[in-house]
């Protein structure tokens, strides 16, 4: 039987012993009413955000392509029209965007920006409808349009590439859009969308009269209007009628999928910068990375994010290119040039459709030798990075990892320190930004990588005429490892005061092995038995049995190669924290009461199976998966071999190792939340030696006299590249990942 059939009985071997339902009819929707409503609000925010909204039709509407293509080109974070009339010319937004959803029972199509120092989010809301209206007013350049709806339609092709996405995708198109078939081709209503159709389309629903508006200021957490949480009707009593127990087959488990990696084939170019390729023949985008030795641990004290300011600004115009010009470009043969930063190694990253393949290695090429550092993208930049450091004081879960962070892994006198620092941002100027990413951009200093349809042969002469003639003496930064984490005897408990936080976030470790050390593996099963997993002992008992959290996280640290942790992190709400910490203290002893279950090692075995059948399964993640191997020092293969071993663990070994990794002693405990409420928790569980840690608010204070002397120009948040495959997401995100947690620890050896 083949896999097709087979999949199709075991689905009616299961779900067809349910029997079906009475139909439920889907109610009338009227068209779409304005609420024309105003909400000013306080949250914790670094500056004032301005929402403008509309009402708009269901999901099913022929309008759902001219609205999609109009957020598009009044958003496009890089060369929108908002971004350019608010944060290019008038400088008074630090980022915009536009967006557009649609739903069964109507749609919303909002747009937003944030306010730049010192402007009032009055004077934000009046510019914004200014430019809304000139918009609305403007008539709309083909090209332009073209180019909203190739970035659509890609985006959307590329959304699905993966089997489980496409498979997300044409469940829904199904549930909402009433046809299943339509998610395997391209929507025809972006498709088919004229230019006058799309103006059409906005000035008969978007009239600026019917907006609502939602002002968030900077303040406290909390006090949101009923409008915001209240109940929108009155709940009526019902009774669910019975229905009869099924019982559900369980099925004998399949036999364990597999599957093999591309061959590496390699080549060389002419200046002797060495190539590492991959050929997937049913690929859809061609990747490429440039990739520079040195990352976030290469530079000095005191100057820490150099290199990943350095790479951001290299996509931010190039050559005869601006920044927004240099975006249109890429964007006009449906490709992206981004970068990714990291601990050991600093990228410059290329998606492109294959048959525009020597094109976007031009612009690679461009990014990387001929990149412009403009003052005023720099001005931007430095400015988006302030108001995301005072934007993440927010995040309690973010406060409590990364005061974990400090302590476990102590500054060392001359190296670089693991976390931004305001002070460290403030002291880097645009000519180092510019010194650095040359110094570190050099043929001796580079490997590429790419992954894409095409033989090695190809990727190769494409790079040979954009990168052939590439030279330089320049030797390049030197790798530096990633420092091991330190714990003191015995038990640290640290709390990190919120005042009024209505939450508390809670991070637990104790020493655990790096990533090149023995019952590495064995400590994965652990982790996941204990909190990763969603059937976990920790969340069967602080999710499930006492409602505390939503969820519980567990985790190894990386990249250390040694010396790294055992990581239970959790938020519940603040009256729940001491006994949450219990619970969380007594799943570390039943390591010891409890032996390990056979079914609790087969869940990380089944995982790790399943990550090694679809570990080429896309072009995107397998450049993924390439890319974040050479990042932690490591290759694509022996990623594999890691995570083959994973599916090879017994439960003797597992068993010993949750033995090992029991203890408590040493350890540490750090709690973000409102002491007043804390502080007595924590001593009726016992935890009494308790040590009270301030934020830098004086490094905050230093970055915004830096932000003053900058222009005082406040911008969004670093962006990756349009397809973001390449660039791990954010590079705030790969430094989350490298820092703060084992990221994807299910799925990927580390």
């Amino acid at each position: 039987m083949c896999s097709s059939d087979l999949t199709k009985a075991l689905i009616a071997d299961t779900f067809g012993r349910v029997a079906r339902g009475a139909d439920v009819a889907r109610p009338a929707v009227p068209a779409p009413t304005q609420a024309r409503l105003k909400l000013v609000l306080e949250d914790r925010v670094p500056s004032p955000i301005v929402v403008v909204g509309f009402s708009g039709p269901v999901a099913q509407s022929p309008d759902n392509g001219a609205l999609s293509i109009a957020a598009e080109l009044l958003g496009n974070g890089e060369y929108g029209f908002l971004r350019n009339r608010l944060v290019s010319q008038l400088g008074i937004a630090t980022y915009a965007s536009a967006s557009w959803t649609g739903g069964l029972l109507g749609g919303r199509f909002t747009f937003e920006a944030g306010a730049a120092e010192g402007v009032a989010p009055e004077a934000l809301e009046s510019a914004m409808k200014t430019a809304f209206a000139d918009f609305l007013k403007t008539p709309l350049d083909p090209v332009d349009v073209e180019r909203a709806r190739t970035g659509i339609l890609l985006a959307a092709r590329l959304g699905s590439e993966a089997l489980k996405d496409r498979a997300g995708v044409v469940s829904y198109n199904a549930d909402v859009l009433g046809d299943a078939q339509s998610a395997l081709v391209d929507d025809p209503r972006v498709k088919d969308a004229s230019v006058a159709g799309v103006e059409a389309t906005m000035k008969r629903l978007l009239k600026p009269e019917d907006a609502s508006i939602l002002v968030l200021k900077p303040g406290p957490r909390g006090g949101y209007p009923d409008a915001l949480i209240g109940s929108s009707g009155t709940p009526q009593p019902f009774t669910a009628p019975e229905r009869a127990a099924i019982d559900i087959p369980k099925h004998a488990a399949g036999q364990a999928p597999s599957a093999t990696l591309p061959a590496m084939e390699t080549a060389t170019l002419s200046n002797g910068i060495k190539l590492v390729h991959y050929t997937m023949l049913e690929a859809p985008m061609v990747y490429v990375a440039a990739s520079a030795a040195g990352g976030w641990n290469s530079v000095p004290e005191g100057k820490e994010g150099l290199l990943e300011l350095a790479a951001s600004m290299a996509t931010r115009g190039a050559a005869d290119r601006g920044s927004a010009d240099f975006a249109k470009a890429a964007s006009d043969i449906g490709a992206g040039v981004g970068h990714q930063a990291g601990t050991l190694t600093t990228m410059m990253t290329l998606g492109v459709p294959p048959e525009k393949l020597d094109q976007g290695i031009g612009l690679l090429a461009d990014a990387v030798l001929k990149p412009r550092f403009d003052k005023t993208e720099w001005t931007v930049l430095m400015a988006q990075t302030v108001d995301w450091l005072n934007g993440r004081e927010a995040d309690l879960p973010g406060v409590a990892g990364r005061m974990a962070k400090a302590t476990l892994i102590p500054q060392v006198p001359g190296k670089a320190a693991v976390d931004w620092s305001a002070l460290a941002l403030a002291s880097i100027s645009l000519d180092e930004a510019r010194d650095a990413f040359k110094a570190e951009f050099t043929p001796k200093a580079v490997t590429f990588y790419s992954v894409g349809p095409m033989p090695v042969a190809t990727v190769a002469a494409s790079l040979e005429k954009a990168f052939g003639a590439w030279t330089s003496d320049t030797a390049g930064y030197a790798v530096e490892p990633s420092p091991a984490a330190h714990f003191n005897g015995g038990q640290k408990v640290l709390l990190v005061p919120e005042p009024g936080a209505s939450q508390s976030a809670l991070f637990v470790a104790r020493p655990a092995p790096g990533t090149d050390e023995s019952e590495r593996a064995e400590s994965t099963a652990v982790s996941n038995l204990l909190g990763a997993d969603f059937s976990s002992r920790l969340n069967s008992v602080i999710r499930e049995e006492k409602g505390y959290s939503y969820g519980v996280s567990s985790y190894l640290m990386s990249p250390m190669k040694a010396g790294s942790g055992l990581v239970v992190a959790t938020t519940v709400e603040r009256a729940n924290t001491g006994p949450a910490i219990t619970e969380i203290l007594k799943g570390f002893a039943g390591l010891t009461t409890l032996p390990v279950a056979q079914d609790e090692v087969d869940r990380t075995v089944t995982v790790y199976r399943r990550a090694l059948a679809g570990s080429a399964e896309t072009s995107a993640g397998l450049f993924s998966s390439l890319i974040g191997a050479v990042g932690s020092g490591s290759t694509l293969e022996d990623q594999q071999t890691r995570m083959a071993a994973r599916t090879k663990l017994t439960l003797d070994a597992v068993q010993k190792q949750a033995l090992a990794l029991a203890s408590l002693d040493p350890s540490l405990i750090v709690v973000a939340g409102d002491p007043d409420v804390v502080m007595p928790q924590l001593a009726a569980i016992g935890l009494k030696d308790v040590e009270i840690v301030k934020r830098d608010e004086a490094g905050e204070e230093t970055a915004m006299r830096a932000l003053d002397l900058l222009g005082g120009n406040r911008q969004a948040p670093l962006s990756a590249s349009p397809w973001r495959v390449g660039d791990g997401g954010t590079t705030r995100a790969v430094h989350a990942c490298a820092g703060d947690r084992d990221c994807g620890a299910q799925i990927h050896a580390d």
